[in-house]
């Protein structure tokens, strides 16, 4: 039987883990009425770049304490001292990439941007900084989650959404219609997360720094993991280094804006994922599978059910809503947002190849598959990019997470073997992206509500038609449940 406190603690998480989804919704209304088109779409590069040089300083430590506690945690001496080192490596290597920024960065910039719209000094030196701090932060969260301490999450977690929307609003409308205000509003507010993290980690352990084994051990673990995120940064963050390339920065602005739409159906997606993992991984683990079963596939299938119910709504929603809350400079994003979403409905797929390498632990196969994915994406987005601006970014997202997909299969299929309703996992997916985008070519401002309306109706058409008995036995067994306490009641 699930516990209160589990219950409370996974409410807590999923809550507050909604938080930077919350901060950054309620700041893209102010940014686009507070910001020009060209602005925001520097802003946009010099956030992704945030998260590179973040991914950088972290160098995988966040998820190595996470391990490190678990491995010693019933040994109280030997859990402090790996914390007092970890911090330690964070804290000199994190010194060590900002001075390596100072020295080259502002090169580097020249090299890639070309000296133009986009520079180091004082922008991307900021983004610097605020990376550093925010690698602090995310490593003393990870190590809340794994210590189990939903309380003080929830408490530093809130910190960080308050110290982000004040300092980032304050600047904002002291300095309208500049970077100033945003780039300082996240810099602040990742000194003073840092300094939470900061203090909160030097009271768990004296702050050390390790030589030998211990840096070695710690190496073998991080590196890789490194790697790892820094080719999933490329998968999902390089298309605004290529479109500033070829095109301008309001285009840049557009794409990146409709991007920060889809991370609705991102967040909800993944919350259900959360949701169904354990009883998937217990499934597997449990009765030792090696392979598809009708109970394994009925949770996949209902999340690809999930995903096409909700891929929609979003779509039909979002552009009927926020304009009235953002400039009209920006309204062109909404025409672009469908077929972002539509590449979610992948996702079920994604998560039924993604789980065994989890649980058989071959997980060494993911930095391949990545590299490979990543590698193609560029090329791609290259040539797309080039001849159909928008578009062609928006094509390239789309091919990428098939592609993805595609490699993930090939490598799975060597220990686990797939047996699936094609219908339902592959063909209603593929037939709702189809009509989706075939659609989109007869969208205007004028009909776009429209359009979008008949997409949300023809995908529940669909989903009803496909999984009319699941969902029947779902009404009814909701309704027997509902007449069960409200007897109990009486």
């Amino acid at each position: 039987m699930i516990s209160k406190n589990l219950i409370k603690s996974s409410l807590i998480y999923t809550i507050i883990g909604a938080l930077p989804l919350a901060s950054a919704f309620l700041l893209l209304i102010f940014y686009t009425n507070y910001l020009t088109t060209a602005d925001y779409g520097a802003f946009v590069i010099y956030i992704s770049f945030t998260g590179f040089v973040q991914i950088l300083i972290n160098l995988g430590l966040d998820a190595y304490i996470g391990v490190s506690y678990f491995e010693s945690k019933h040994e109280r001496a030997t859990l402090r001292a790996k914390i007092g080192t970890i911090t330690g490596y964070l804290l000199i290597w994190g010194l060590f990439i900002i001075a390596l920024f100072s020295l080259l960065g502002n090169n580097l910039f020249n090299v890639i941007f070309q000296s133009k719209d986009i520079f180091f000094y004082p922008f991307g030196f900021m983004a610097v900084i605020t990376a550093f701090c925010n690698s602090f932060f995310k490593t003393y969260t990870n190590l809340l989650i794994n210590q189990e301490k939903p309380t003080r999450f929830a408490i530093v977690n809130m910190a960080n959404f308050i110290l982000t929307i004040g300092f980032s609003l304050t600047g904002l409308f002291m300095y309208p219609y500049t970077l100033i205000g945003p780039m300082w509003g996240r810099l602040l507010s990742g000194i003073g997360i840092f300094i939470i993290a900061f203090i909160s980690l030097s009271k768990e352990s004296a702050i050390k720094v390790k030589m030998g084994d211990e840096l070695r051990q710690t190496l073998r673990f991080a590196l890789p993991v490194l790697v790892f995120f820094l080719i999933s940064w490329s998968i999902s963050n390089i298309y605004p280094f290529i479109m500033k390339y070829f095109m301008t920065l309001q285009d840049v602005a557009i794409f990146g804006l409709a991007i920060q739409f889809t991370l609705l159906v991102e967040f909800v997606l993944n919350g259900m994922s959360n949701s169904v993992s354990p009883k998937i991984f217990g499934l597997i683990i449990d009765k030792q599978l090696t392979g598809s079963t009708p109970e394994l596939n009925k949770y996949f299938s209902g999340f690809n059910a999930f995903a096409l119910l909700i891929i929609p709504a979003s779509t039909f929603f979002i552009p009927l809503i926020l304009p009235l809350l953002i400039s009209k400079d920006y309204e062109a994003s909404f025409i672009f947002l469908s077929a972002l979403n539509i590449g979610f409905a992948s996702r079920g797929l994604y998560n039924y190849f993604l789980a065994p390498i989890y649980l058989f632990k071959k997980t060494k196969v993911l930095p391949k598959i990545y590299l490979a994915t990543a590698f193609l994406q560029i090329i791609i987005s290259i040539f797309l990019i080039k001849q159909f601006g928008i578009w062609g970014a928006v094509a390239a997202n789309l091919i990428t997470k098939v592609i993805q997909n595609f490699f993930l299969y090939l490598a799975v299929r060597k220990f686990f073997t797939f047996d699936f309703n094609s219908f339902k996992f592959i063909w209603l997916p593929l037939i709702v992206t189809v009509t989706i985008i075939g659609s989109e070519y007869f969208i205007s401002t004028n009909n776009l509500h429209i359009i979008r309306l008949l997409q949300m109706t023809f995908s529940y058409l669909l989903v009803y038609f496909f999984y009319k008995n699941e969902i029947v036995a779902l009404i009814k067994d909701l309704y027997e449940k509902f007449n069960s306490r409200k007897a109990t009641i009486i």
